[in-house]
């Protein structure tokens, strides 16, 4: 099964959000959610796409299903290339390859409606995901910070290398919050840290 995770998917100029915490609702309008469906997507260099795992087999034909098998291919996914890697393109197509014929280093997220998404390892059908490519939890701290980077929830740590994560609060949305949302998608390797004396600055910019 892939990680269920009580958030929204908010769609943003052609990209997609993970929205969750008290004020998600506030970011935009959900495409879908909450809950929604999240599974890791794999670069499949053949396809020149993703494959997003359902299951894998080793090679001595133990049998790890979803979500075990994400934990798998993390920690032992390179030491096995003739492993069975089975799983389906973000289109749905359904596609069984070896593990060596997968560019582990290359990780996506891709989410899908809960309830369309709940069906059993080879059972997903013509289901289409949709690549997510920024996580942020909207939530008001006293931190002095209006965005600062933060560690994914624990349901869906493993998706860290995927999908960078930040806690932006819900003062900030609106026309400058999309400038910011705009910087992050462009530059996601960059942690970035915002203060609400350096938000008033690009408000009185704008």
């Amino acid at each position: 099964m892939p990680i269920e995770f009580s958030g929204i998917i908010v769609s943003f100029n052609q990209r997609h959000l993970l929205v969750y915490g008290p004020d998600a609702d506030a970011l935009g309008t959900p495409l879908f959610g909450p809950p929604v469906s999240l599974r890791p997507g794999y670069w499949l260099l053949a396809r020149q796409d993703y494959l997003l795992p359902t299951a894998t087999i080793d090679d001595i034909g133990q049998r790890f299903d979803a979500p075990e098998c994400y934990a798998w291919i993390e920690a032992r996914g390179d030491a096995f290339p003739r492993a069975d890697a089975i799983g389906i393109l973000p289109s749905g197509e359904k596609q069984s390859v070896f593990m060596k014929e997968l560019d582990l280093a290359v990780i996506a997220a891709f989410a899908a409606p809960v309830g369309q998404a709940a069906s059993l390892p080879g059972q997903v059908g013509n289901l289409s995901y949709v690549r997510v490519d920024l996580a942020i939890e909207a939530r008001a701290v006293p931190d002095g910070y209006a965005l600062a980077p933060i560690p994914l929830p624990s349901p869906i740590q493993l998706l860290s290398r995927a999908l960078p994560s930040y806690r932006l609060a819900p003062g900030v949305f609106g026309a400058v919050g999309a400038a910011i949302l705009n910087h992050l998608l462009a530059r996601p390797e960059r942690q970035l840290r915002l203060t609400f004396d350096d938000v008033d600055d690009m408000t009185a910019s704008l």
